[in-house]
């Protein structure tokens, strides 16, 4: 039995795919602050914290994931034992999501390459640890270029893997330890081709009013103006996305839910670091009919059809109106947690009269969409 097929059953003792799939990062500066407000408490932060920022791309996020219980196995069975995924599921091999994974599932050898380079470097990094093969070797990235995403400079390449993170023993490592490595015969490169950032944060003063804060909203207009990675394979002022930050203490590196994503103004003023509109959100004292109307934005609403497309749904279908609402009330609810919470503070059915006027705005967005296709849901 391959490895997919394992993963796809929760047997071998391999985690389920569902918990190999790569974690949501959120765009809000209160969470992160929260974070690490927390480790401050446990005493696990400097008096000044270096934070770290990756750009980030604007495309299809994916991953390549390795089982590792076969060490000596050859060459044939080791690519049996390599899974694609997307952001939300297993793919085969040979399908086509604007070239993932086929395009690069074509190359066993560069990917068994790749395999071999990382866990070498970890060892050379961690001389005290031993690799654990009872976790899968993940590595994140997000696949570019062509068609995948439009109207931004990533779209000026050729489709390529770009290697964003890397999981071994179940912890997300330093980035920079694997910065150099890319497979270039299969068209894998690493994030790192576009410079990393690099901010100190006074650790004193975690609070929502923090210069650092705003500098990190500053960075991330400018990649948006001008997206460094595409500007690395000269492709000049071209759009970008933003950045996604790190603490560079070993524990928040490790887990995503201590990172922070910040992005453009073209993206949407929802999650923007702004000093202005945050105190007249707070002077205004939003109701939460008004918050949910705020959280259901063009990009999520985007984002829903691109699950479908993903989950090979025909929007056409009268059914896939149930599974569309579903992905935009589930995602309000992951992502804007800290939000709904604070209002449940307030009234105990919070949560239930967000997901009643997010599931109203989300169909009104399907509909109108249909409608705009010309489709018949009848």
């Amino acid at each position: 039995m391959t490895f997919a097929a394992d993963a796809v059953n929760g047997e071998n003792g391999l985690p389920r795919p569902k918990d190999n799939l790569f974690p949501k990062i959120s765009g809000k500066h209160e969470d992160f602050l929260s974070q690490l407000q927390k480790l401050k408490y446990e005493g696990k932060l400097p008096s000044t914290l270096e934070v770290e920022g990756t750009v980030k791309l604007h495309g299809m996020h994916a991953d390549i994931v390795y089982d590792l219980h076969d060490e000596f196995a050859d060459e044939a069975a080791m690519t049996k034992s390599i899974l694609f995924q997307s952001r939300n599921r297993i793919c085969a091999a040979d399908e086509n999501q604007q070239g993932w994974p086929r395009d690069i599932a074509q190359f066993p050898d560069a990917l068994n390459y790749l395999k071999k380079r990382v866990l070498t470097r970890f060892e050379e990094r961690n001389p005290d640890k031993v690799i654990n093969k009872a976790f899968p070797l993940i590595i994140a990235g997000e696949w570019i270029g062509g068609r995948v995403q439009r109207g931004v400079g990533l779209a000026e390449l050729s489709n390529r893997f770009v290697i964003l993170s890397i999981q071994v023993n179940g912890i997300w490592q330093k980035d920079e330890d694997f910065a150099d490595i890319e497979a270039e015969k299969a068209a894998i490169y690493s994030v790192f081709r576009a410079r990393q950032m690099k901010l100190k944060f006074d650790t004193s003063n975690i609070t929502a009013d923090h210069p650092i804060l705003f500098e990190m909203q500053r960075l991330a207009d400018e990649v948006e103006k001008a997206c460094p990675f595409a500007a690395a394979f000269g492709i000049k002022n071209s759009r970008g996305e933003g950045v996604v930050w790190k603490p560079g203490v070993p524990e928040a590196r490790a887990d995503a839910k201590y990172w922070l994503k910040t992005k453009g103004p073209i993206c949407g003023k929802e999650n923007r670091i702004d000093p202005v509109r945050i105190a007249a959100d707070a002077a205004r004292n939003l109701t939460i009919g008004d918050a949910a109307t705020r959280w259901v934005t063009s990009r999520r609403i985007e984002q829903g059809f691109e699950y479908l497309l993903e989950m090979d749904i025909d929007p056409n279908k009268q059914t896939s109106i149930k599974e569309y609402i579903n992905w935009v009330v589930n995602d309000v609810l992951v992502e804007e947690h800290n939000g709904i919470a604070r209002y449940k503070n307030q009234f105990a059915n919070a949560e239930q009269a967000v997901k009643k006027k997010v599931g109203y705005l989300a169909r009104n967005a399907f509909l109108e969409q249909m409608k705009e296709c010309g489709a018949d849901l009848a």
